[in-house]
């Protein structure tokens, strides 16, 4: 019969994930983001962001 090596937690964690200084970060992400693809759209050539020159690749 085999023995368990280790224990499986139960889900969800018991952690507070939804805290107010991670609120406000998603919050700080989303405008960051919403820039960026506002910024994104005036290229013209917007293929030229998947070339690996750009990237660093």
């Amino acid at each position: 019969m085999l023995t368990p090596t280790y224990l499986i937690q139960p889900l969800p964690p018991q952690a507070e994930i939804e805290t107010v200084p991670v609120l406000r970060a998603l919050v700080e992400a989303n405008k960051a983001l919403a820039e960026l693809k506002g910024r994104a759209a005036t290229i013209p050539n917007q293929g030229i962001l998947n070339c690996p020159g750009f990237t660093g690749e």
